[in-house]
């Protein structure tokens, strides 16, 4: 009976001695997943994103220098039909000539004297002019006076007859002779080297100044394009020569 109360008292006793601290290991687990979500160090923006905006700028820088480049392009004489040029019919008459076709009180001659002026030019009644001061791109005359300068047609009447004109009908050749649309039609150049032109095409006459070679073959293509008149082999042969030395 002692012995029985003896082992129940020891028993009581083992169960109300703590048992021994464990807290060390869990607190340290504790501490180390703490700083998992508060040391980590905020998102930086990538470095790309500069970059990027660096190259979206370059297209346009691209784009400017291409246009720029094509504006320094010559006519294309292979454009033009190359043919016999059909000669006959051709009277001066057939194509109307410093007409005032926009009604302004000055006819198509004096419209490109004013144009053309290097320096101021005053209009009077009846389209008079006074002032100015043109130079001939042909041989390099200088004028003050206009009534020694003639209006060159780049393509001569003639030329444009014998190249398609032939058959137009009177109201397009008379658009062809006063055409002021592009500049390269009509030009104020000194009477005589206009005369010693004549009708004549590349392979018959250059102008005097050499320096002007290549601009003239140029203009000359350009309104053979235009207006759609043919070129024959020999005008086709010379304009190609000149170009060669460009």
């Amino acid at each position: 009976m002692r012995f029985t109360v003896l082992s129940l008292m020891l028993l009581m006793l083992a169960c109300a001695v703590p048992e021994p601290e464990q807290g060390s290991p869990a607190a340290i687990d504790d501490t180390a997943a703490a700083p998992a979500s508060t040391t980590n160090p905020a998102p930086t923006t990538p470095a790309i994103s500069s970059t990027s905006t660096t190259v979206a700028t370059a297209p346009d820088s691209v784009t400017t220098v291409a246009a720029s480049e094509s504006t320094t392009t010559s006519p294309n004489a292979e454009a033009v039909l190359i043919a016999p040029e059909q000669e006959g019919g051709y009277d001066r008459t057939l194509f109307k000539h410093w007409s005032d076709l926009d009604k302004d009180g000055c006819d198509t001659r004096r419209e490109v004297l004013i144009e053309e002026s290097r320096t101021p030019v005053t209009v009077g009644s009846g389209c008079s002019l006074t002032g100015g001061s043109w130079y001939s791109a042909f041989d390099g005359t200088e004028t003050i006076d206009p009534s020694k300068f003639d209006i060159d047609h780049m393509v001569p009447l003639k030329e444009a007859w014998d190249s398609g004109a032939w058959g137009w009908s009177p109201e397009r050749r008379q658009a062809f002779a006063n055409d002021m649309s592009i500049p390269e039609s009509l030009i104020a150049v000194s009477a005589s080297s206009n005369r010693s032109k004549g009708a004549s095409d590349p392979a018959e006459w250059l102008p005097p100044r050499k320096e002007f070679h290549c601009r003239y073959v140029d203009a000359w293509i350009e309104v053979k394009q235009r207006w759609n008149l043919s070129m024959d082999q020999a005008e086709h042969d010379a304009i190609a020569e000149v170009r060669a030395n460009c």
